[in-house]
């Protein structure tokens, strides 16, 4: 994908791919090479997906490394999925999660949001429309997406925003 950003100002040129088994192991592992600079970023993410009856829709438990933090994390996220409509279009997802590092960081890095999403169905001939609101508990705001079969905006509403293509 090509991805550009409000902050940086340059485009990026980015890879991922994800390789996954019947026992719901997965293992991203993404890269991106900066145009301006040629600088090259890696991640390495392992995960094992569980779908509870219970309580949440799924929990993922893994690790990761990425080169600029040069750390290995380890990590839990949870989400619950609530279909506001009877067709699953609408739906309100709650999602929550805690980071720590192998490097002894003082405190682990905890996130959570909540999310509106809408899914539309052939927007225009075979194009999909997906969008969402949601409110960044960590950072304190709300967030939007706007998500077309290739391309991708996202923003904060405040001084962030990026566009990302899917080649």
């Amino acid at each position: 994908s090509l991805r550009f950003d409000s902050g940086k100002k340059h485009l990026k040129l980015f890879a991922k791919e994800k390789f996954s088994n019947d026992d719901n192991y997965v293992l991203t592992v993404s890269g991106s090479l900066d145009t301006r600079d040629g600088r090259v970023e890696s991640r390495a993410y392992v995960r094992k997906k569980f779908f509870p009856d219970s309580v949440l829709t799924r929990v993922d438990m893994g690790l990761s490394y990425a080169t600029t933090q040069d750390d290995v994390r380890y990590g839990l996220n949870g989400r619950r999925t609530f279909d506001i409509t009877d067709d699953g279009l609408l739906t309100l997802d709650v999602k929550g999660g805690c980071m720590v590092g192998s490097k002894g960081a003082k405190r682990p890095d905890v996130v959570g949001c909540v999310e509106l999403t809408q899914k539309i169905f052939n927007f225009q001939e075979d194009q999909d429309l997906k969008l969402r609101l949601g409110y960044d508990l960590r950072e304190r705001g709300f967030y939007g997406q706007i998500r077309e079969n290739n391309w991708t905006f996202n923003t904060n509403f405040r001084d962030k925003w990026d566009v990302k293509y899917d080649l």
